[in-house]
């Protein structure tokens, strides 16, 4: 009996901890001092599951995310799918507006599943995070539409890097003008980051593509594949990205 209690106890415990992983968390906003795009946003939480940090600020124009990991699993989930990130403004319909990005375009999975990448130090990887950044898919209540990174369309920015110590940082900029925000009377705009793992299959054809249809070979080395399949030889199929936020606007001190 005292073995079947102990099951029984640590089958509880586990359900809890999935379903909490998955709960709104607050979150309060820091107010943007001025400086440009993203550069001083620091993360100041962790999502335990995936161990993706964040950190977010807003200014009344802007409101600013920055995202960064060093798990492998992870960064393999967002470079092979992609990250949705999902707006929903105070007193408006549930993820009225999202960000996806990067693209992955159904055509190019195949080439994605031929690239090893020496992270951080590859031309592979270097080649692809360039093609990421060249587009980001925008969608709201008129649906969805690819937005030019390159030339700054509709205010949106993005950008997605790795540094030397195989850190990935994902940076977005998002006006509030584009979903309607006014921040003098709204306070709170829920959050959700997401892995995209359905993008490709939206039935868009992005202008921009990644420009991997033709493949690239990078031979030998200690390489980390980017996996576009349902598997992984991480076993990370229980460790998907799902962040969801309430976020309390910051306001500038009068």
């Amino acid at each position: 009996m005292k073995v079947k209690r102990n099951s029984w106890a640590i089958l509880l415990i586990a359900v809890a901890a999935a379903c909490s992983s998955n709960k709104t968390m607050p979150y309060e906003a820091k107010w943007n001092a001025p400086f440009a795009y993203v550069d001083e946003v620091k993360p100041d939480q962790q999502d335990q599951k995936s161990r993706l940090r964040y950190g977010i600020i807003n200014d009344d124009q802007y409101v600013y995310l920055t995202l960064k990991t060093k798990d492998p699993v992870t960064i393999q989930k967002i470079l092979g799918s992609g990250l949705k990130i999902g707006f929903s403004p105070e007193g408006q319909k549930k993820e009225a507006y999202s960000l996806t990005f990067p693209v992955i375009m159904k055509e190019d999975r195949k080439a994605l599943r031929r690239i090893e990448t020496d992270m951080p130090n590859s031309l592979g990887l270097s080649l692809l995070l360039d093609s990421y950044n060249k587009e980001a898919l925008w969608k709201d209540p008129k649906g969805p539409h690819s937005i030019n990174l390159v030339t700054g369309e509709g205010s949106i920015k993005s950008h997605i890097s790795m540094d030397q110590n195989g850190e990935l940082t994902e940076q977005i900029a998002i006006p509030f003008n584009l979903m309607a925000v006014n921040t003098r009377e709204g306070s709170v705009l829920g959050i959700n980051i997401r892995v995209d793992g359905q993008s490709s299959g939206s039935g868009l054809s992005p202008r921009i593509g990644i420009g991997l249809g033709g493949g690239i070979g990078m031979g030998g080395g200690m390489g980390v594949g980017i996996g576009t399949g349902g598997g992984s030889r991480y076993g990370n199929d229980d460790r998907n990205v799902d962040i969801r936020l309430e976020v309390q606007l910051a306001r500038a001190n009068m």
